[in-house]
């Protein structure tokens, strides 16, 4: 590829990347904890899905691999200081946890600028995690199983927070 044909696809690469970042909604998702890149990846995929913010991903928990190619069009944030990233940029955490504080996700009104904050896939999130948190929500568990895995409950709740408040006709994205 030429120079003049390597500057038409990045500029249109821009351009496409800006309409998306014009789109996306003013909600995060934050993985503090994970044991399986996979996991990691199907939260990243998920929030691409539904143009999320921006993901936050503790600086453990970071793997190129786990963007799933998604790195050049996402917006991940790797931290070393979980909650002092989202007091600075002024979300609201939402903890998606089973806990005594929790109500259930039909029932809870997603502030707009929201934070998924999701848990450990085998220990889930700490009582001191959760304490943190201004808000703890949970899917309702009818089954035998106790829980989802991790990239499918977040997913399910993404979209939750999507269903309020994403009204853009399909056709102009």
């Amino acid at each position: 590829m030429n120079n003049k044909d390597k500057k038409f696809w990045n500029e249109r690469r821009q351009k496409l990347k800006d309409d998306i970042e014009s789109k996306r909604l003013n909600c995060a998702v934050a993985i503090p904890e994970a044991k399986f890149v996979e996991n990691v990846g199907g939260i990243i995929r998920t929030a691409n899905a539904f143009l999320i913010k921006e993901i936050i991903l503790d600086q453990n928990v970071y793997n190129k691999a786990a963007t799933a190619g998604t790195a050049a069009w996402e917006n991940i944030q790797v931290t070393k200081n979980l909650f002092e990233y989202i007091k600075q940029n002024n979300y609201i955490s939402v903890a998606l946890e089973q806990h005594p504080r929790s109500v259930p996700l039909w029932d809870f009104k997603f502030p707009i600028n929201s934070v998924i904050i999701t848990g450990h896939e085998v220990q889930g999130m700490s009582d001191e995690m959760v304490e943190q948190c201004d808000h703890v929500i949970e899917i309702p568990q009818y089954g035998l199983v106790e829980s989802l895995n991790v990239s499918t409950a977040t997913s399910i709740a993404l979209y939750e927070y999507c269903r309020q408040y994403r009204r853009i006709p399909k056709d102009s994205i």
